[in-house]
């Protein structure tokens, strides 16, 4: 039977704020990301990265486990001891700055998960949990680290110890935040600096929410991108850590090493062509490479790609432009090339076809004396063009996600959103999460509508594709779900020992479309955009299922990649009037 709630019931802004009468029926979203170790080797490494010098700091992350043992945060060396932040006993931090305990956390704290802070000003020592202050202790030091590696889940130097734990969204400030501040960024994780702090304040950024790949991207701005050893993400995590269904993000993949640092030697520089590190007003104003060609001919950069099948669709994509006048490029990959005219304007080339060999090589190529400069390169195993995703050390071979940073309308590497931006309202789901509303006696109906925006970014699969649902895998747990499927629409009910179904209309990939599904006591209706697209006598008594219901997911494990917009169920049938005028409210702003 449906439980009792109260109406104050109401997670952290921003989320699902319900519009209905009853106004208590809002969703709780679970699209947070945490990086999980192992306690034995596993650790995020920053190089060139310290707290040396530091004369005051706050460090910020989100424990979203128990903690077994083990180190935190270390910027150290064996000499100084620099600063740790680390498990002490069962449930109990420790802050050693220099050799000294500056400040031990007397309230266990190893069975709480939430939002951690320690902050330093020079004198004062604290420590908050939810954003209240729970320890303080008094203590002078400063900073003198010969180590130029920070480290996270591991201690710096030798006889390291590791974390067995989960974190998500590390943070470091040059400035002890207040406890206004503090409490800024626990009532709205999505905020990355909190109000009265310069963004120039915020030293480091993991945000943790990638999901896949070998980096930790920092999203301060000053390239402190980490590389992870051995840690794996967790998926499906609730407030308060930041929530990417919420956030701006660009998500792809990239096969090349060192995307946008062309003096590695993974790149080869061949045939006359030299490159060199250039500052410009790049296409996201970011460093862009210098890449100079004397005229031998076939002078190229280039990377090896292997084990690529012959036949295989690839895109290789870069940005260009020349410094003066115009010049002829030649961009290509696995055996054949594209030609391109290059103007003094940035612009983006790709080539896109199939490999005539098993061994791919994309290359910049110039059979003539010029300096271009160059930007971000991608190479992907897909026909289609896609978003710059930059990789140091490790391909991106599984997609990531890079959440927007602190530049609006950019994603924490600087790369534009342009592609990807959110529509308004909408969550934007990568298939890991979900939004969960509790059951109650509200959604105890005998007549239903269902209904919803959603963006077939995959028509293809049936069980990732789930609009909202009320179901069980297993009958009697079972009312409705409104989903797609192949390329078109589904609108199921159950009375708790059967299934009722009506599928149509046709979808196309990457489009919005309005999916409503309705049931009058008498008759179960789809409407796809407006338009009545399948009808069917039906005269059952839903069941009352006590299951919660889910946007984006289903309650196999399995959800949906397609962005949802306005989720609804009502206690009756909407007319077709009705559907008609809410698919026009929506339209203007799920189909432009």
């Amino acid at each position: 039977m449906a439980v009792t709630t109260t109406q104050t019931n109401k997670p952290f802004n921003p989320r699902g704020n319900d519009q209905s009468p009853k106004g208590y029926n809002r969703a709780a979203l679970y699209s947070g990301k945490a990086l999980d170790f192992d306690g034995v080797n596993d650790s995020i490494d920053i190089s060139n990265f310290s707290l040396n010098g530091y004369t005051a700091f706050s460090i910020c992350f989100h424990k979203t486990s128990d903690f077994n043992n083990g180190m935190i945060f270390s910027s150290a060396d064996s000499i100084n001891d620099g600063v740790n932040i680390y498990q002490i006993s069962p449930g109990y931090f420790r802050a050693r700055l220099n050799g000294v305990n500056a400040v031990d956390t007397t309230l266990k704290v190893s069975e709480k998960v939430g939002f951690f802070v320690f902050t330093y000003d020079g004198n004062n020592a604290k420590w908050y949990y939810q954003a209240q202050n729970i320890d303080s202790g008094t203590t002078t030091q400063t900073f003198a680290i010969t180590n130029t590696t920070t480290n996270i889940a591991r201690q710096s130097y030798a006889s390291a110890q590791y974390l067995d734990g989960q974190i998500a969204g590390f943070k470091i400030f040059n400035t002890a935040l207040t406890a206004a501040q503090v409490a800024d960024l626990y009532n709205n994780p999505e905020k990355v600096v909190p109000t009265g702090v310069d963004n120039t304040a915020l030293k480091l950024w993991l945000p943790m929410q990638e999901g896949a790949g070998t980096t930790a991207y920092d999203g301060s701005g000053n390239g402190n991108h980490g590389t992870i050893s051995g840690a794996t993400y967790t998926h499906g995590i609730g407030a308060p850590v930041s929530q990417t269904a919420v956030i701006d993000w660009n998500k792809g993949v990239n096969r090349l090493l060192y995307s946008n640092k062309f003096d590695e030697a993974t790149w080869q520089k061949l045939a006359g062509s030299s490159v060199s590190a250039t500052r410009v007003d790049g296409p996201y104003s970011e460093q862009a490479w210098s890449v100079t060609y004397d005229g031998t001919s076939a002078g190229r950069i280039e990377q090896v790609i292997s084990g690529i099948t012959s036949g295989t669709s690839y895109t290789c994509e870069v940005w260009a432009r020349s410094t003066s006048g115009s010049v002829l490029v030649k961009l290509g990959g696995a055996g054949v090339e594209t030609s391109h005219t290059l103007t003094t304007e940035w612009q983006r080339i790709d080539d896109v076809k199939n490999a005539t060999s098993t061994t791919g090589y994309p290359r910049l190529r110039c059979d003539s004396a010029a300096t271009i400069e160059v930007f971000g390169f991608s190479f992907r195993l897909t026909s289609e063009a896609d978003l710059y995703i930059p990789t140091l050390a490790t391909a991106q071979t599984s997609p990531v996600l890079l959440p927007q940073g602190l530049t609006s309308g950019r994603d924490i590497t600087g790369v534009n959103l342009f592609e990807n931006v959110r529509k308004q309202g909408a969550l934007n789901l990568d298939g890991n999460s979900w939004a969960e509303v509790h059951d109650n006696a509200s959604l105890d109906v005998s007549e239903i509508t269902a209904e919803g925006w959603m963006y077939m970014e995959d028509i293809t699969s049936l069980d990732t594709n789930r609009l909202v649902i009320k179901w069980n895998t297993s009958y009697p747990e079972r009312t409705f779900q409104l989903y797609a499927t192949g390329n078109s629409g589904v609108w199921m009910l159950s009375d708790g020992s059967a299934a009722y179904l009506v599928g149509g209309g046709t979808f196309t990939q990457g489009q919005w479309y309005h999916i409503v599904g309705t049931y009058d006591g008498t008759t179960q209706r789809l409407y796809v955009n407006g338009s009545q697209v399948n009808s069917t006598a039906l005269s059952i008594t839903l069941k009352q299922s006590s299951k919660e219901v889910i946007i984006g997911g289903y309650n196999t494990g399995v959800y949906s990649n397609n962005a949802i917009a306005q989720p609804r169920i009502y206690n009756r049938a909407l007319t077709a009037e009705e559907v008609q005028r809410n698919y026009n409210a929506g339209k203007n702003i799920y189909t432009n």
